[in-house]
């Protein structure tokens, strides 16, 4: 739950609850209810707010891995295939429809050949 870590962070930080929901310009109220997990879905608004308030990506708030983006053809085809079991039937099919766009735009004929072609 992102109250545990906020409380976590605040309190490495040596933070009071009040000097966390006046950085984050929040609710004093509305912080002590995300930290006691009393509200468990702040928006991506106020998830923004209490990591800049904290110095962390938000990422870290939602206790997400970051992972390192690599430039390899394995590295993209290993984060497309984590990420397909979890697609249903539209979007497994909008995916297709995007790679068929992007073969298409790879082996379309360049408009400065189009001349030779008339």
């Amino acid at each position: 739950m992102i109250g545990r870590r906020v409380k976590e962070i605040r309190m490495q930080k040596k933070l009071s609850l009040s000097q966390l929901a006046e950085s984050a310009e929040i609710a004093k109220s509305y912080l002590s209810n995300i930290e006691r997990d009393i509200c468990i879905n702040p928006t991506i608004d106020v998830v923004e707010k209490l990591a800049k308030a904290l110095k962390v990506h938000p990422a870290v708030l939602l206790n997400w891995e970051i992972k390192e983006l690599g430039s390899g053809m394995d590295d993209s085809f290993n984060c497309i295939k984590s990420h397909i079991s979890t697609l249903d039937s539209l979007q497994l099919k909008e995916l297709r429809d995007s790679i068929d766009i992007v073969v298409w735009k790879r082996e379309k004929v360049p408009l400065s050949d189009l001349g030779n072609l008339i």
